[in-house]
């Protein structure tokens, strides 16, 4: 399991198997055909995040 937690948007994210979950005041899950697939979407996300100056110090 690999896990993101965003405390400034009060978000936690994790990949479990195929399924990516998101939880913050609301709480779903993405579930893909394949573990990879999810790897790749989680993958990018922590991409995008490190790119965002307001979560880089």
């Amino acid at each position: 399991m690999t896990v993101l937690e965003i405390k400034q948007l009060g978000v936690f994210i994790e990949l479990e198997n195929s399924t990516i979950n998101i939880v913050g005041t609301e709480h779903f899950g993405l579930e893909f055909q394949n573990e990879i697939l999810a790897g790749v979407w989680f993958q990018t996300l922590l991409d995008l995040v490190e790119t965002l100056p307001e979560f880089t110090i």
